[in-house]
């Protein structure tokens, strides 16, 4: 597929469900959430098993976060480097992998003090089926894709989660699927999110998926995978990297901010 310079620089949630082991397919619905309904999602999050007191912490780094405005840290900025130098108390991701060319990485944090990076590296198209409920797409259609690497630049483990999702042109959606492709605060008007399943594709740096209590997963600390995320509804076969863009914008990350976009790697 021929691919473009990211033609997006417009400003900078939706809910899940879990599949197999690393995979999650999501919807392009956004929820504004109210105070008791944040704190039921996060007690989710947590489920049962973690202590209480985490609790206090989390209302405690919460309200840093929205004082200093830290739920985007430095390094959301326009496209560039493969890696940001890491912000204070943060971790290099580990191991000696050398990982793939990336765009500027963005990192954002939950109210439970977890904390992800998230850079874009490349676009393409698949053919294929993209979940069991899937078929192949309808003739000069295929499901785009975008691979970024998601990583945990926390001292401590993160509970896995795949904060990007893919936006795409909403004209080259097809007709029957753009009712299912949300719009979303901070994102141009011309795009929107389809629903979209993410899975791991490589471990990339540092340990490997750390098991938790009833069936969670973790990231542990200074480890970097590459994710793919890839849309479930038919597009436009000719679609390319400059009719896409990889966004963070669920609540659960963002709060109350828009939006903010993990750009691709220049002259990629």
């Amino acid at each position: 597929m021929p691919e473009a310079q990211d033609a997006y620089s417009a400003p900078e949630e939706r809910s899940s469900t879990t599949g197999p082991m690393g995979v999650r397919e999501t919807s392009g619905v956004q929820v504004r959430l109210g105070p008791r309904e944040r704190e039921r999602e996060r007690r989710e999050r947590r489920r049962k098993g973690r202590r209480s007191g985490l609790v206090a912490a989390g209302v405690l780094v919460l309200a840093g976060l929205v004082t200093a405005g830290l739920v985007l840290t430095p390094g959301s900025g326009g496209e560039g480097a493969t890696e940001a130098a890491p912000a204070a108390g943060e971790r290099a991701p580990g191991g000696a992998a050398k990982l793939p060319p990336a765009g500027s990485p963005i990192t954002v944090g939950t109210a439970d003090g977890s904390r992800y990076r998230i850079a874009a590296v490349t676009s393409g198209i698949s053919d294929g089926v993209v979940t069991t409920a899937r078929s192949a797409p309808p003739s000069g259609t295929a499901f785009p894709y975008i691979e970024y690497i998601l990583g945990n630049p926390s001292g401590g483990k993160v509970l896995l989660d795949f904060p990007g999702d893919v936006f795409v042109r909403r004209d080259l959606v097809t007709p029957a699927a753009r009712g299912r492709c949300m719009p979303q605060a901070g994102v141009p008007e011309a795009l929107c999110t389809p629903p979209t399943a993410s899975q791991f594709v490589r471990r990339l740096a540092g340990g490997a998926l750390i098991a938790g209590e009833g069936g969670d997963k973790y990231l542990p600390p200074g480890s970097s995978y590459l994710v793919r995320a890839t849309v479930s509804v038919p597009v436009d076969r000719g679609v390319r990297r400059s009719d896409m863009a990889l966004y963070v914008w669920k609540q659960l990350y963002m709060a109350d901010r828009l939006a903010s976009r993990a750009p691709f790697p220049k002259g990629k």
